[in-house]
């Protein structure tokens, strides 16, 4: 079945897809021209619905419906006649058309009559109503004929041929005006662009939009201002994937919003989620850092919290440092940050703080002198916790000694490699599957235990999390970062 049925005929010019601008439209006071207007529509209540009739087409069609006193030469001309009595044709709508002049164009429409049946008992609420014709259904079905659509043979469609059940514009018959008149025009004001089915490209321009793609695999570009994109459905049925090239948004349903690459948008609206709207601004901005600093801030989830980071906040901080915030301001702001103080509350000594970041950093107990160093400096005041976290970080990642014997250098490798590989799994974890469920997150890095087979372990444990994320229902939002880090753990 058709969502759509074009006449081959439209306002403007012949060319499917081509704006028209602006239609003039009346109601009658005259005869028509072919159209008899037995009676002129004076009654506010039905001028009122046919107003909003044109206001509904307008939202989405491109088109500027202009009200203007009756004349011949207004476009579109409204009014009752007797058709065929009640039962019968509740509404017709007549053009004035003009063959194309170039092969394959659309012919011309140059004026239009709609006429609505005196003899029915018109319903004048705006739901379908099974007992009576519903005048502002009508109205909207005859303007559609008026611009160009056919009848469909799709009973879920305004458009079809007998009163139905519909209680407005449908996705086809929406996507029917659009291919007339390419109805994804922007004003330079805060537009309201609502997409089709099919694939499209909405481009808006200055002012802060909001642009639906709906179904389809849509472009959305939303040029200056503060723009949104909107989608439906909860956010955790949704993977926003980030790259130095693209921004893209796919949705996981079989029957959802397809996969829509952004430009210049800021914020991402769903009809439910954690973090709704989501501000591209605050956590949209990584891509640019290189893999040196990105580790680093997953080490600082490793130091503080021995997890993986969750992909949601580990974009933030991402985006902060390309913002200008230094690491060392961040490893700051990580000490009074909520899991921080419920890892070390209140009262914890220096020396466990110090004890526990070792472990988390290099799996092993500081030996007596440095420990008895650390926590001295740390006691005195002269290093703060998280000056002290970054210098255990740094240390991990020092120049090999070899004056200072092959047992320090073994030990200095060992180190390295030890967080190279924690590092490797909450990248996996975060980055490359981009998930953000904090008890997972800690649960996959406690099974690494310094071993080959417990990184093994720690990476099926991660695709199994994965594999339920995906779930379009009971999943979670997912937010993946493409191109700034390797995937160590790929298939090669």
């Amino acid at each position: 079945m058709a969502d759509y049925v074009l006449t081959g005929f439209k306002w403007g010019d012949a060319e499917p897809g081509t704006p028209v601008g602006e239609i003039t439209w009346s109601f009658a006071q005259n005869p028509g021209d072919f159209a008899e207007f037995d009676q002129y529509i004076t009654d506010p209540e039905y001028q009122t619905l046919v107003r909003e009739a044109f206001g509904e087409w307008e939202q989405v069609a491109g088109i500027d419906f202009v009200e203007v006193a009756d004349s011949r030469s207004v476009d579109i001309r409204l009014g009752w006649s007797a058709i065929d009595g009640p039962f019968g044709t509740i509404g017709l709508a007549g053009t004035i058309e003009y063959p194309s002049s170039s092969p394959g164009g659309f012919g011309e429409i140059t004026e239009a009559e709609i006429m609505f049946d005196l003899a029915e008992d018109w319903f004048t609420g705006k739901a379908p109503n099974p007992q009576q014709p519903t005048f502002y259904l009508t109205a909207l079905h005859e303007i559609g004929h008026a611009l160009g659509l056919d009848h469909t043979n799709n009973p879920d469609t305004l458009m079809y041929a007998f009163q139905n059940d519909v209680s407005g514009l449908t996705a086809g018959d929406i996507a029917g005006v659009r291919a007339l008149y390419n109805a994804f025009l922007a004003t330079g004001g805060a537009d309201n662009i609502l997409g089709t089915p099919q694939d499209d490209v909405i481009s808006a321009l200055a002012g802060s939009d909001l642009l639906e793609g709906g179904a389809g695999n849509d472009v959305l570009d939303g040029g200056a201002g503060t723009d949104t994109a909107v989608y439906s459905g909860n956010q955790a049925s949704y993977t926003l994937t980030l790259s130095p090239t693209a921004t893209t948004v796919t949705d996981r349903r079989a029957d959802g919003n397809g996969t829509d690459e952004l430009i210049d948008m800021e914020l991402l609206d769903f009809d439910s989620g954690d973090v709704d709207p989501f501000d591209l601004t605050v956590f949209g901005g990584p891509t640019t850092l290189s893999q040196e600093n990105f580790e680093s801030f997953i080490e600082l989830y490793i130091a503080y919290f021995n997890r993986a980071p969750d992909a949601v906040g580990l974009n933030f901080w991402g985006t902060a440092f390309a913002n200008g915030t230094t690491l060392e301001e961040m490893a700051t702001l990580f000490i009074d940050q909520p899991e921080t103080v419920a890892a070390y509350p209140e009262g914890t000594s220096n020396t466990v703080f110090s004890e526990t970041v070792f472990n988390n950093v290099l799996g092993r107990t500081p030996d007596q002198a440095g420990l008895d160093f650390w926590v001295g400096v740390l006691d005195a005041g002269d290093v703060t916790r998280d000056q002290f976290i970054l210098e255990v970080l740094r240390g991990a990642k020092s120049d090999l000694k070899p004056e200072e014997g092959q047992a320090f250098v073994d030990q200095q490798l060992a180190d390295r490699e030890f967080l190279t590989n924690k590092t490797d799994i909450g990248a996996y974890f975060s980055v490359h599957k981009g998930m953000s469920d904090v008890d997972n997150a800690a649960a996959a890095m406690a099974l690494f235990d310094g071993s080959e087979a417990s990184i093994d372990t720690a990476v099926t444990a991660i695709d199994g999390y994965y594999a339920d994320a995906l779930d379009p229902t009971s999943g979670e939002f997912l937010m993946q970062v493409v191109g700034v880090l390797d995937d160590p753990f790929a298939a090669g």
